[in-house]
């Protein structure tokens, strides 16, 4: 039990004699959060259209996990890369979306997380309305 006690002691006077960190420097960059529109946790049913790398056409029926006025993260069994363009159709409306693979995350076993990006804000896709003013974007 001492070693411990012993240990605990010299982390705290460590910590105690150390010099604080000095403040970034006025010209340091802020980098400000990069999501430009709210994320809603919505599972919604699209057909995602594209083509392989060796330019052969795919279609997979694919659920969303979040959307935004921005695009989406959806689970894809297909395999894509990152910049490539895909063709999304939403189930329930019939509306058509291009849009760009901009994230590629999590691999389960037969699909993955990736994340795409609209060429221009289009919450109505979604069926989403702006949520109020005072709502920071998550």
């Amino acid at each position: 039990m001492s070693r411990i006690f012993e240990t605990l002691k010299h982390a705290q006077l460590a910590r105690a004699t150390k010099t604080p960190p000095e403040p970034p420097a006025e010209e340091a960059a802020e980098y400000p959060d990069r999501r430009r529109s709210r994320r809603w946790a919505f599972d919604i049913s699209v057909y995602v259209y594209g083509h392989g790398p060796e330019k052969e056409p795919f279609h997979e029926e694919a659920h969303t996990l979040n959307v935004n006025a921005n695009g989406a993260l959806l689970l894809l069994s297909v395999p894509v890369q990152k910049g490539q363009t895909l063709l999304l159709t939403n189930l329930l409306t019939q509306q058509e979306q291009d849009c760009r693979v901009v994230f590629l995350g999590t691999h389960y076993s037969r699909t993955v997380e990736t994340g795409v990006a609209f060429p221009r804000t289009n919450p109505a896709f979604w069926q989403l309305h702006s949520p109020p003013e005072d709502e920071r974007a998550a």
